[in-house]
Protein backbone atom coordinates (compact mmCIF):
# COMPACT_ATOMS: atom_id res chain seq x y z
CA UNK A 1 0.00 0.00 0.00
CA UNK A 2 2.98 2.46 0.72
CA UNK A 3 3.88 2.47 -2.94
CA UNK A 4 0.33 2.91 -4.02
CA UNK A 5 0.37 6.07 -2.17
CA UNK A 6 3.40 6.87 -3.76
CA UNK A 7 1.70 6.69 -7.04
CA UNK A 8 3.24 3.45 -8.37
CA UNK A 9 0.61 1.75 -10.70
CA UNK A 10 2.13 -1.93 -10.59
CA UNK A 11 1.28 -1.69 -7.36
CA UNK A 12 -2.17 -0.75 -7.41
CA UNK A 13 -2.69 -3.55 -10.33
CA UNK A 14 -1.20 -5.76 -7.84
CA UNK A 15 -3.32 -4.60 -5.27
CA UNK A 16 -6.78 -4.54 -7.40
CA UNK A 17 -5.75 -8.31 -8.34
CA UNK A 18 -4.97 -9.51 -4.79
CA UNK A 19 -8.80 -7.87 -3.20
CA UNK A 20 -11.28 -7.59 -6.47
CA UNK A 21 -13.45 -10.89 -5.77
CA UNK A 22 -13.00 -10.38 -1.76
CA UNK A 23 -14.41 -6.72 -3.06
CA UNK A 24 -16.90 -7.44 -5.57
CA UNK A 25 -18.44 -10.76 -3.63
CA UNK A 26 -18.95 -7.70 -1.40
CA UNK A 27 -20.97 -5.54 -3.33
CA UNK A 28 -22.61 -8.23 -5.02
CA UNK A 29 -24.08 -9.49 -1.52
CA UNK A 30 -25.02 -6.45 -0.32
CA UNK A 31 -26.65 -4.75 -3.84
CA UNK A 32 -27.80 -8.10 -5.28
CA UNK A 33 -27.76 -6.96 -8.52
CA UNK A 34 -24.13 -8.25 -10.70
CA UNK A 35 -24.54 -4.27 -12.62
CA UNK A 36 -24.76 -2.06 -9.33
CA UNK A 37 -22.22 -4.25 -7.60
CA UNK A 38 -19.76 -3.59 -10.91
CA UNK A 39 -20.42 0.43 -10.49
CA UNK A 40 -19.58 0.23 -6.59
CA UNK A 41 -16.42 -2.27 -7.29
CA UNK A 42 -15.14 0.61 -9.79
CA UNK A 43 -15.76 3.37 -7.93
CA UNK A 44 -14.14 1.86 -4.50
CA UNK A 45 -11.10 1.53 -6.65
CA UNK A 46 -11.13 5.00 -8.07
CA UNK A 47 -11.80 6.26 -4.55
CA UNK A 48 -8.73 3.74 -3.29
CA UNK A 49 -6.46 5.15 -6.01
CA UNK A 50 -7.49 9.28 -5.36
CA UNK A 51 -7.72 8.67 -1.17
CA UNK A 52 -4.72 5.95 -1.09
CA UNK A 53 -2.72 8.71 0.76
CA UNK A 54 -5.60 9.02 3.26
CA UNK A 55 -5.09 5.25 4.45
CA UNK A 56 -3.41 4.54 7.50
CA UNK A 57 -1.57 1.28 7.94
CA UNK A 58 -1.74 1.58 11.68
CA UNK A 59 -5.56 1.31 11.21
CA UNK A 60 -5.98 -2.29 10.07
CA UNK A 61 -5.54 -4.08 7.06
CA UNK A 62 -5.80 -2.45 3.52
CA UNK A 63 -8.49 -5.22 2.86
CA UNK A 64 -10.36 -4.26 5.33
CA UNK A 65 -10.61 -0.83 4.19
CA UNK A 66 -11.65 -1.87 1.04
CA UNK A 67 -13.99 -4.04 2.33
CA UNK A 68 -15.32 -1.25 4.43
CA UNK A 69 -15.77 1.33 1.33
CA UNK A 70 -17.09 -0.91 -0.69
CA UNK A 71 -20.10 -2.01 1.91
CA UNK A 72 -20.33 1.34 2.43
CA UNK A 73 -20.78 2.36 -1.08
CA UNK A 74 -23.23 -0.67 -1.43
CA UNK A 75 -25.28 0.13 0.78
CA UNK A 76 -25.71 3.82 -0.43
CA UNK A 77 -26.72 2.24 -3.85
CA UNK A 78 -28.63 0.09 -2.51
CA UNK A 79 -30.83 3.07 -0.74
CA UNK A 80 -30.75 6.02 -3.66
CA UNK A 81 -32.09 2.45 -5.78
CA UNK A 82 -35.09 2.11 -3.52
CA UNK A 83 -35.35 5.42 -3.20
CA UNK A 84 -35.72 6.25 -6.22
CA UNK A 85 -38.12 3.47 -6.89
CA UNK A 86 -40.17 4.11 -4.27
CA UNK A 87 -40.46 7.83 -5.75
CA UNK A 88 -40.72 6.56 -9.03
CA UNK A 89 -44.21 4.26 -7.84
CA UNK A 90 -45.53 7.49 -5.89
CA UNK A 91 -45.25 9.42 -9.08
CA UNK A 92 -46.99 6.99 -11.26
CA UNK A 93 -49.91 6.25 -8.86
CA UNK A 94 -50.32 10.42 -8.49
CA UNK A 95 -50.88 10.50 -12.44
CA UNK A 96 -52.97 7.43 -12.47
CA UNK A 97 -55.58 9.67 -14.83
CA UNK A 98 -59.19 8.08 -13.17
CA UNK A 99 -62.16 9.93 -15.40
CA UNK A 100 -62.82 13.35 -14.11
CA UNK A 101 -66.24 13.85 -12.00
CA UNK A 102 -69.12 15.22 -14.75
CA UNK A 103 -70.11 17.55 -12.22
CA UNK A 104 -66.81 18.56 -11.43
CA UNK A 105 -65.93 19.43 -15.40
CA UNK A 106 -69.57 21.31 -15.40
CA UNK A 107 -68.45 23.52 -12.10
CA UNK A 108 -65.24 24.30 -13.52
CA UNK A 109 -66.44 25.36 -16.68
CA UNK A 110 -69.13 27.22 -15.31
CA UNK A 111 -66.10 28.78 -13.21
CA UNK A 112 -64.29 29.49 -16.20
CA UNK A 113 -66.70 31.17 -18.14
CA UNK A 114 -67.90 33.37 -15.36
CA UNK A 115 -63.92 34.46 -15.07
CA UNK A 116 -64.22 35.40 -19.01
CA UNK A 117 -67.29 37.19 -18.73
CA UNK A 118 -65.78 39.87 -15.55
CA UNK A 119 -61.88 39.72 -17.54
CA UNK A 120 -64.12 41.17 -20.57
CA UNK A 121 -65.60 43.55 -18.28
CA UNK A 122 -62.49 45.61 -17.05
CA UNK A 123 -60.72 48.47 -18.82
CA UNK A 124 -58.56 47.19 -21.46
CA UNK A 125 -55.70 48.85 -19.26
CA UNK A 126 -56.55 46.43 -16.47
CA UNK A 127 -57.53 43.60 -19.34
CA UNK A 128 -54.03 43.62 -20.22
CA UNK A 129 -51.98 44.39 -17.41
CA UNK A 130 -54.17 41.23 -15.67
CA UNK A 131 -53.40 39.07 -18.44
CA UNK A 132 -49.82 39.64 -19.12
CA UNK A 133 -49.14 39.45 -15.28
CA UNK A 134 -51.45 36.48 -14.23
CA UNK A 135 -52.82 34.54 -16.85
CA UNK A 136 -49.48 34.88 -19.41
CA UNK A 137 -47.08 34.71 -16.24
CA UNK A 138 -44.98 37.84 -17.04
CA UNK A 139 -43.08 39.64 -14.13
CA UNK A 140 -44.54 43.00 -13.53
CA UNK A 141 -40.99 44.27 -14.55
CA UNK A 142 -41.46 42.05 -18.30
CA UNK A 143 -45.05 43.42 -18.35
CA UNK A 144 -43.71 46.93 -17.85
CA UNK A 145 -41.41 46.53 -20.51
CA UNK A 146 -43.75 44.94 -23.02
CA UNK A 147 -45.96 47.53 -22.59
CA UNK A 148 -43.18 50.16 -22.04
CA UNK A 149 -44.50 52.14 -18.88
CA UNK A 150 -43.70 52.08 -15.79
CA UNK A 151 -43.48 48.88 -13.17
CA UNK A 152 -45.49 50.60 -10.56
CA UNK A 153 -48.11 51.39 -13.61
CA UNK A 154 -48.47 47.99 -13.89
CA UNK A 155 -48.96 47.33 -10.23
CA UNK A 156 -51.87 49.77 -9.91
CA UNK A 157 -53.71 48.77 -13.35
CA UNK A 158 -53.21 44.95 -11.74
CA UNK A 159 -54.25 45.82 -8.76
CA UNK A 160 -57.11 47.58 -9.74
CA UNK A 161 -58.09 44.67 -12.40
CA UNK A 162 -58.08 41.98 -9.67
CA UNK A 163 -60.00 43.96 -7.11
CA UNK A 164 -62.65 44.19 -9.66
CA UNK A 165 -62.59 40.49 -10.86
CA UNK A 166 -63.30 39.71 -6.61
CA UNK A 167 -66.04 42.27 -7.04
CA UNK A 168 -67.49 41.18 -9.75
CA UNK A 169 -67.40 36.89 -9.18
CA UNK A 170 -67.89 37.95 -5.42
CA UNK A 171 -71.03 39.91 -6.15
CA UNK A 172 -72.34 36.82 -8.64
CA UNK A 173 -71.77 34.44 -5.68
CA UNK A 174 -73.87 36.28 -3.64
Amino acid sequence: MARVQDGDHDAFRDLYDHSVAVVHATALRTTRSPEHAAEVVQEVYVHAWQRARDFDLERGPVLGWLVMLTHRRAVDRVRTETSARLRDQRDFHRSDTSTPDVADLGVARHEASRLRIAVRGLSEKQRTAVTLTYLQGYTVREAAGILGIPEGTVKTRTRDGVAALRDHLGAQAA
